[in-house]
């Protein structure tokens, strides 16, 4: 009996678990679930270190400090991407702190050559193209994912612009 009364309690438990993941905000909780696996990654190294195991701890403690936004090597990929594609990010976004840039790109109407330059395709790319290269970026530089306005809004402005060249 006792058993049984367990697993339902289980079951009910899992079920409350599920219904509040299904209501989570997805950036909440992919912040959460990177903060929790550095944390795991960490403490795993440590034991694993304390048993003598550094061939196996050094790699751990390497991918939980990097979960947690430590970068061991200095740098990182994103900035190199960034600096590639956008090679005044960092001004604007040290501007951007001051509530200066309310999210609207520079002055002046951006070019086709510049919109499909930002967005990484080949000019006379089709729509759907310019959509998946506009859905990728936005995913790595929307301000909710640590990206900042004016590199959201240079990228929405490239796909509007390259949008209204094929609409016309």
């Amino acid at each position: 009996m006792a058993t049984l009364i367990a697993g339902a309690v289980a079951v009910f438990v899992l079920y409350m678990l599920l219904q509040l993941l299904r209501t989570a905000n997805p950036a909440m909780l992919a912040r959460a679930t990177k903060i929790g696996g550095g944390v795991l990654c960490l403490a795993a190294a440590a034991f694993t270190g304390l048993r003598g195991e550094f061939w196996v701890a050094i790699p751990i403690g390497l991918f939980g400090a990097g979960l947690l936004g430590w970068a061991p090597f200095g740098g990182g990929l994103a900035e190199a991407e960034l600096d590639r594609r956008f090679p005044g990010w960092r001004q604007h976004t040290q501007g951007n702190t001051a509530g200066r840039n309310d999210g609207r790109a520079a002055a002046g109407k951006m070019t086709d050559e510049e919109a499909y330059q930002i967005l990484g395709v080949k000019p006379g790319a089709g729509r759907d193209e310019i959509s998946r290269a506009h859905r990728s970026l936005m995913k790595k530089l929307h301000p909710d994912q640590g990206g900042s306005t004016y590199l959201a809004a240079r990228v929405n402005e490239a796909k509007d612009t390259l949008f209204r060249t094929h609409r016309s």
